[in-house]
């Protein structure tokens, strides 16, 4: 009698714990989006989990992390956007970064074998409450920020190699983001500074960033070989298309009158370092050389031989006496002896 009745019991023991499986699987299916329907079970749908997402919690939600891809059927996408997943974070306005292995040992815990219909990212970075700039929106605000500050410079321009943060995360929805430049855009390297702004306008946090932006301009090169002291002239100088991005503090094409202060090859760009303004007296010149006293003034001809600007003094030779006299340079091409 014992033994039968050692033998009911186990039967029954093990129909019961036949009847928990089955209800623990069942329930693990109604956790799933559209259970029992044949888009969901059979795969027919696709999810990208982003890089970075905020939740309201108190769970997160797989609508809160991911998107569709392609497709879906609108029911079975209202279904996915409602799978709860684990705890979000009680600490709102901290972002917390979890791994991909670990993210996909966290969604295959909540999901099942359905994970397998899930694109993760190399990481996913969430916060509770807040708003989250993504680095798409990111480059976005700074090409729009930057664009006409560079066409004042060229309207041939290309900003390449930018370097941003992978997202920006606010504490608060209403936060907004701040791109800012130190001083103007310039060709070349440039670093980008990122702010979160809150409503009242108080910045909340900073990131920096850089771009590399290409101008593309018309610039002043020689037409021939150029040598020191050689005067610049509208018969010498041409203009090609250049980056100004490898060609920094190139001569604007206006000023002057200038001359050489160094070599040029031909069609070489003109940079500033190569100029010299032409002073009022050069070595050589023919000048009016002026004596000056209370009573008399008398002008003739003399020989500069040196160079020299307005109100510096120089040697000429007198050509009439060969004597050379110190004067002081009062206008073009007249010195005077007081």
């Amino acid at each position: 009698m014992a033994g039968t009745t050692r033998t009911w019991i186990n039967r029954f023991g093990r129909i019961v714990r036949a009847l928990a499986l089955a209800v623990a699987l069942v329930a693990g299916a109604a956790t799933m989006p559209g259970a029992g329907t044949g888009p969901v079970q059979d795969g027919n749908w696709k999810m990208l989990v982003r890089s970075a997402a905020c939740v309201q919690g108190p769970d997160v939600l797989l609508g809160e992390i991911a998107d569709p891809v392609g497709s879906v059927d609108p029911r079975t996408l209202q279904a996915l956007k409602g799978v709860k997943l684990w705890k979000a974070s009680d600490r709102r306005g901290r972002p917390v970064t979890i791994d991909r292995d670990k993210l996909l040992s966290v969604l295959r815990y909540y999901m099942g074998d359905k994970v397998r219909n899930l694109v993760l990212p190399s990481q996913l970075t969430v916060q509770t409450g807040g708003r989250v700039v993504t680095g798409e929106e990111l480059e976005g605000a700074v090409v729009a920020f930057l664009t006409p500050r560079a066409r004042d410079l060229s309207e041939d321009f290309e900003f390449r190699n930018l370097r941003l943060p992978m997202h920006y995360f606010f504490p608060n929805a209403y936060d907004t983001l701040a791109v800012e430049i130190d001083g103007d855009i310039k060709p070349g390297s440039n670093v980008i500074r990122l702010k979160g702004v809150s409503p009242d306008g108080r910045a909340l946090s900073t990131k920096a960033g850089t771009v590399f932006v290409d101008i593309w301009k018309a610039v002043p090169v020689a037409a021939k070989p150029l040598n020191r002291f050689e005067r610049v002239t509208t018969d010498n100088v041409t203009f090609m298309r250049m980056n100004l991005a490898y060609n920094p503090d190139l001569w604007d094409g206006v000023g002057g009158p200038w001359r050489m202060a160094r070599t040029l090859g031909r069609n070489q760009p003109f940079s500033m370092s190569h100029l010299e303004r032409v002073p009022l007296i050069e070595k050589g010149d023919r000048v009016n050389l002026v004596f000056q006293s209370q009573r008399v003034q008398l002008s003739m001809k003399a020989e500069a031989l040196g160079e020299a600007d307005m109100g510096q003094q120089v040697s000429v030779r007198n050509l009439q006496s060969n004597k050379v006299i110190l004067a002081t340079v009062v206008g073009n091409n007249t010195v005077m002896v007081r």
